[in-house]
């Protein structure tokens, strides 16, 4: 303890008299300091993290935004009034939004229960949200509030190999805007 309480002392005498050591003293120390950064960043990245789409995005050719269609509020309305075409309209938003309204034949599977429910079995995805699990070829078209949540909920399916996604960008805030002008 000592010996580094001198080293200490030595090299703040050194600091005091020489610019130029204190100059190189705070250049190694800040190079040190970066080093250090870029090392626990570099870890910090590499660290897993299962089950969850809010942390790690991968891209791969069946993640890339181009791997799902962007909907507007008119293609919305034809899917609701066209009763002879199947699709499945996924709400992301969680429980406490989706009780202020929802858009006509939505179903609900909270961005938050998002990953794993998508790793339940059929049946229990049945018993847990009331509808039956999409399969990956079918129509699927996923909104929120104001599209960001939906936009990961359909990379996330993407990724499971999904290939019939859409994603309503405007979402609920948009909808709800054109039903009032429609009114």
């Amino acid at each position: 303890m000592n010996s580094k309480r001198l080293l200490q002392n030595v090299l703040v005498q050194s600091v005091r008299y020489n610019t130029s050591a204190q100059r190189s003293v705070f250049s190694v120390a800040n190079s040190a300091a970066v080093r250090s950064s870029i090392a626990l960043n570099k870890n910090a990245l590499s660290m897993p993290v299962r089950h969850s789409i809010f942390h790690q995005r991968q891209f791969n050719s069946k993640t890339e935004p181009s791997s799902f269609k962007v909907v507007d509020y008119n293609d919305i309305q034809k899917l609701i009034q066209d009763s002879g075409k199947s699709y499945n309209l996924i709400d992301v938003r969680e429980e406490k939004e989706v009780v202020q309204g929802a858009i006509p034949t939505a179903k609900n599977v909270p961005l938050s229960q998002f990953a794993s429910a998508w790793s339940l079995s059929d049946k229990e995805f049945k018993e847990h949200f009331g509808f039956e699990k999409p399969k990956k070829d079918a129509s699927v078209i996923l909104y929120c509030l104001g599209g960001v949540r939906s936009t990961r909920a359909a990379e996330h399916l993407a990724s499971l190999g999904y290939d019939n996604l859409s994603n309503y960008i405007g979402s609920w805030a948009d909808y709800v805007e054109k039903q009032k002008g429609e009114q």
